[in-house]
């Protein structure tokens, strides 16, 4: 029997499992990649009055796939209940066990077919973003709904967002929002780090990008993690729980992966 090999990795993380301010749920995913799952730190969030079940206040959900040289990393942020979010990942972490989209048409056809059978009855809607990475070709692509983040860090480049950011968001009451997302793609190079992530990081001072986490404070965590993607997740992490520069943070959800190119 061949040893397993330490690379493979497969994890789905749900806000709902997550609702302790200040507590951070952070793992290794297999040999490359790590992620981190909060609700935030600051119970006096504006960000609350989005909330629609009081159980519930941790509406983010992400799922990363590791296998070999394939790669998925799948973030979302609901708002109006955690159904959109949870049940689109779920789904998606289901289908991408079983299918590797080969191109970002493919990619967009499968985000389509998330929603199956009778629509469900909620308010609730998510920003969705999923990125294929192919370590072997090192490059990638991605769709994107909405204003969640992937980023690369590495020389040559800044950590600007790869996708176009935007106020879409899909939801799980009908196929028509789940059409036609942002697609993109990339190339990335050894020693470069992928970060995929929630606005609980660069708006981490709720619906305030100017004094929330900027490109600069990403390039420095990544820098003093020597390449370690747990390392970078724990400091990236820490510093939207805090805020930074004297501002407020941790006012929002958060969904992170990290991931070494």
């Amino acid at each position: 029997m061949n040893a397993p090999d330490p690379r493979l990795g497969r994890l789905l993380l749900l806000g709902e499992d997550y609702g302790t301010y200040g507590a951070v749920g952070v793992t290794r995913v297999g040999s490359q990649a790590a992620a981190a799952i909060s609700v935030g730190s600051s119970p006096d969030s504006p960000s609350l009055k989005f909330k629609a079940d009081p159980n519930v206040l941790n509406e983010d959900a992400l799922c990363v796939m590791e296998a070999g040289n394939w790669s998925a990393y799948c973030v979302a942020d609901a708002h109006y209940g955690p159904e959109s979010s949870h049940m689109l990942i779920q789904r998606l972490h289901q289908m991408l066990n079983k299918i590797r989209p080969t191109d970002p048409g493919h990619l967009s056809q499968m985000i389509e077919f998330l929603r199956q059978g009778d629509p469900a009855m909620t308010e609730s809607e998510t920003t969705l973003l999923v990125v294929i990475y192919d370590r072997q070709k090192r490059s990638g692509f991605g769709v994107s709904f909405g204003d969640s983040s992937f980023v690369i860090v590495g020389p040559g480049h800044t950590a600007s967002a790869r996708n176009a950011k935007d106020n879409r968001y899909v939801s799980t009451r009908g196929r028509s929002s789940l059409r036609g997302g942002a697609e993109f793609s990339f190339t990335a190079n050894p020693g470069d780090m992928m970060l995929t992530f929630t606005d609980g990081i660069d708006e981490c001072n709720y619906r305030s990008p100017a004094t929330s986490i900027h490109a600069h404070h990403i390039e420095a965590a990544v820098q003093q993690s020597n390449g370690d993607t747990l390392d970078a997740t724990n400091r990236i992490v820490a510093m939207a729980l805090a805020g930074v520069d004297g501002n407020p943070g941790g006012e929002d959800n958060i969904a992170i992966i990290a991931a070494n190119a």
